[in-house]
This record gives structure tokens, C-alpha cells and sequence, in this order.
């Protein structure tokens, strides 16, 4: 069987599937990325990649100077987003599943150029949803609606593709989201934690003199000038007995101001390995850094940045793992929370538990297998 992956520009949405990829290539299945973005993530991960959009900027697609995130525009705002970061790719990613002859179709769910192109070739399309902020099934009408004419223009309907959705978010999770965001017959699907490969610093093999909380904006945010929001938790970390890892993903580190002590940066570092060695997390509410903490048992603080990572953080607050907080008031009360709270440690333990219970990519090959 050919699987040909078709996903969102960036590693938050590119590395959820990569486990899955393994696993259907050590079941003797050939698989293709056809990726836009950060293609050099999908290569390293040991994975063939077409590059679908060379030399795109992203930052002139999702135009970020236009959107306002303090407005929570729900559903309609993030299809019509992911509509035009989709449309960019839809050409290519046809070219390429038509060329490569795929059988099924697996994408991340706001990847609107891979439904499409399953619709072309006739085949099955699975969409592998990893938290609140991508989960409601209307999401993907809207979407067909917002790229009808991309649907025109390769001549096939705008309707659902065959297949069923993977889901990785644990049921005590599912149980706290609103009826309209949970999917009839979606199949479970263990979280496998995969940040990227490469060589990890060795002070992350020693016993930490503290204890550690991590701090991350995700892999976008740090590009466009995102770290600033970050000076104020900097500066209150200097008054906490705790070693701060801030990573940059490729930000100017200038931007956090003087650094204390207890406060190290590093430019990208895997969010999987780091967070082992960590008690707490403070994040932006990305799906996929949320389901790397579920997994790993790690208590969060959640500064939703976007109407979509509000939904993430709503659901990870209710569930009891997490905290709630805003860049400019984050500060020694989050900080003791992380390392204090035994209520929200317990709870994200029992997360951890659950995420462990679920089927492992390996597991749900033999499924996709009887869509080919």
C-alpha cells in the first residue's frame, strides 16, 4: 500500500504523524511525505519528502499582522485560515499523489489540500486529530467550503473523502469537549511523543541542580518576533528557586531581555527528551506540545496565543493538568504551581496512564490496511 501524508507547514503539525509513518513502514508500506514548510524535519525523521511549496514563505500566507488574535472567531476562523495556508499546496500535492499512485491519504486535520486530492484519486482519507483546537468535525465542511473552487478547478465534488479520523486525545479529555467537537467513530490513537532527531546537549543527561520547568512558544511563534511576550515571565523567573530552559525555535534570544542565572536558552531542543527531565511545562497552547506533556505526565501552564489554543487550554484546565495564565501576569504563583501542585500532578499522572493505554501506531496499521 502507498500512504502518501499530506500536513500543515510546521513541525506541530508535521511530527504527530511521523510515528505513524514508521510504523507503517516497518509493516512494509511505502510512504511519502508531500509536505510544505518545514520539509527538512520530515528528512530528518528518516522519511521521503516532496517539497510542495520551495521557497514559500509561510509568514506571507498565514499573514499574521492581519489577525487579531485577541478575537475568538471559532471555527470559521480557523477554517478560513487553513484554507489559504492549504490552497498554496493543493496543485502540487494532486501532481504528486497522482504521479506516486498512492492508496490512502493520511493528513492533519486542518490540511485541506489532502481530502482534496484523495477526492481525485478516489481513495481514502484519514485525518489524525491530536487536541480540542482541530477536532470538530464541521471543520472539514467549512473547509471544503472555503476552497470550492480549488474543488472546481480539479473537477471532483467537494465532499467527504472516504476513511475514518485517528484520535489521539485521551477519553477522560474527550468526556470535557462540547458534543460538536467529538466525532462519531473516530478511532483511538496513542500519542507518540516525536520532536525531531539530532544530538541532544549533554547537560541533559546530568541531574539537574533544580528543578526544571521548560518554556516553549511552539515552532512559529519564535520566528515572528513572538519570544518579546516572554520578558516578563524572564525577569519573574530570577526570584524562583528553579532552572528555567527557554527554547527559541529560531528567534532572537535578545528579545527575552537580561537573562537570570537560572534561565538557559537553547534554539530548538526535542520538546520529548527535555521534557523527562522537567516538573512543569509553560507553553502556548499548541496541540501537539499538549499531547507531548499529556504523555509524559508533565503539569502545564497554558498562555493561549490564538482563539484555536484557547480551546486547548479551556479543555486542559477543566481536565485539572493544567493552569491558565497570561504573558504579562505569568510569574511566581504559576511557577510554584507547576512544582507545587499535587492535585494537578496526580492528575496529569492519570493522563499519562490513559495516553499509555491507548493503541500504538503499530497497532492501528492493520485499520488503515482495510482501507487500501
Amino acid at each position: 500500500m502507498r500512504v502518501l501524508f499530506v500536513n500543515s507547514p510546521g513541525r506541530g503539525h508535521i511530527f504527530p504523524s511521523v510515528p505513524l509513518a514508521h510504523a507503517l513502514t516497518a509493516a512494509g508500506h511505502d510512504v511519502l511525505f508531500a509536505q510544505g514548510g518545514d520539509v527538512d524535519s520530515v528528512a530528518a525523521a528518516g522519511v521521503n519528502v516532496i517539497d510542495v511549496t520551495p521557497g514559500l514563505d509561510y509568514a506571507t500566507v498565514f499573514r499574521p499582522e492581519e489577525i487579531d488574535f485577541s478575537v475568538d472567531g471559532g471555527d470559521e476562523f480557523v477554517a478560513e485560515l487553513f484554507a489559504r495556508v492549504s490552497g498554496v499546496t493543493v496543485d502540487r500535492v494532486v501532481e504528486v499523489a497522482r504521479a506516486w499512485s498512492a492508496d490512502l491519504i493520511v493528513h492533519s486535520p486542518l490540511q485541506g489540500a489532502g481530502p482534496l486530492a484523495a477526492g481525485v484519486l478516489g481513495v481514502p482519507a484519514v485525518p489524525v486529530v491530536t487536541g480540542p483546537a482541530d477536532s470538530a468535525p464541521r471543520i472539514d465542511g467549512l473547509l471544503r467550503d472555503h476552497m470550492k473552487e480549488d474543488y472546481r478547478r480539479h473537477g471532483v465534488a467537494p465532499e467527504p473523502a472516504a476513511g475514518f479520523r485517528l484520535n489521539s486525545m485521551p477519553s477522560s479529555l474527550l468526556d470535557l469537549l462540547p458534543e460538536q467537537v467529538r466525532g462519531d467513530g473516530d478511532v483511538p490513537f496513542r500519542y507518540v511523543p516525536f520532536n525531531g532527531n539530532g544530538e541532544l546537549p549533554g547537560w541533559l543527561l546530568d541531574p539537574a541542580p533544580r528543578p526544571r520547568i521548560a518554556v516553549t512558544l511552539g515552532s512559529i511563534a519564535g520566528l515572528w518576533g513572538g519570544l518579546a511576550m516572554l520578558a516578563p515571565l524572564v525577569a519573574a523567573a530570577a526570584d524562583v528557586d528553579a532552572e528555567f530552559v527557554v527554547t527559541l525555535g529560531g528567534g532572537d534570544p535578545a528579545l527575552l531581555g537580561e537573562l537570570p542565572a537560572n534561565v538557559r536558552t537553547v534554539d530548538w531542543l526535542a520538546l520529548g527528551p527535555l521534557l523527562r527531565t522537567c516538573q512543569g511545562l509553560i507553553h502556548h497552547g499548541g496541540s501537539g506540545t499538549s499531547a507531548v506533556a499529556m504523555a509524559l505526565g508533565v503539569p502545564q501552564c497554558v498562555m493561549a496565543l490564538s482563539p484555536d489554543q484557547k480551546d486547548n487550554e479551556q479543555a486542559l484546565v477543566a481536565r485539572g493538568i493544567a493552569i491558565a495564565a497570561s504573558p504579562e501576569t505569568v510569574g511566581a504563583a504559576q511557577f510554584q504551581a507547576l512544582l507545587a501542585d499535587e492535585g494537578m500532578r496526580a492528575a496529569a499522572a492519570e493522563v499519562r496512564e490513559e495516553t499509555a493505554a491507548m493503541p500504538a501506531p503499530a497497532a492501528v496499521v492493520e485499520r488503515l490496511e482495510s482501507l487500501g
